[in-house]
């Protein structure tokens, strides 16, 4: 079986690759939890061009990136990878989904050069699938969903978690 890196990979990039191809990027935010993830998302996005990878735990601790403090504009691709039990789910569910998710393509959208955005969401908390919706203007496009499975060496164990992936239009 795949390690984890892998198994993710093996969906993410080439729907990452199908809707943002060669394009050049502006922003890239991610969302995983370690010094060590940070690491992982540079070589997972290795392959694209942007401007600037914006790695959540690491600049804001505790910043929520399904309900942001401070949203980014210019945003072409948010790969949330949630975990972190039942801390991390409080956390997640204190706010409305759903405005969370405005706040995110309202400022996505600003001085978006593409004018779209690719957002995948690997589920880790147990939030409900939310990225198959229209958000005011904007109009979900390809929806997946699909349960990824991984061997983890050091644990010796397999895991499965779901992954969610949408591209947002503005209309």
């Amino acid at each position: 079986m795949k390690d984890r890196f892998e198994s993710v990979n093996e969906f993410y990039l080439p729907y990452v690759e199908k809707h943002l191809g060669n394009a050049p990027l502006q922003y890239i935010l991610t969302c995983g939890g370690s010094e060590g993830a940070k690491n992982v998302e540079i070589e997972r996005h290795h392959h694209l061009k942007y401007e600037k990878i914006i790695h959540y735990e690491i600049l804001n601790d505790g910043e929520n990136i399904l309900y942001p403090t401070n949203p980014y504009s210019s945003v072409n691709l948010i790969y949330a990878d949630v975990g972190g039990g039942s801390k991390c789910h409080d956390i997640m569910m204190k706010h409305d989904i759903e405005d969370g998710m405005m706040k995110i393509l309202d400022n996505g959208f600003v001085n978006n050069k593409l004018g779209k955005l690719v957002f995948l969401f690997f589920d880790g908390v147990g939030i409900d699938i939310f990225l198959d919706k229209k958000y005011g203007n904007y109009k979900s496009k390809d929806f997946f969903s699909r349960d990824i499975s991984w061997y983890d060496t050091y644990n010796e164990e397999s895991y499965s978690q779901r992954l969610d992936g949408v591209v947002f239009l503005n209309e």
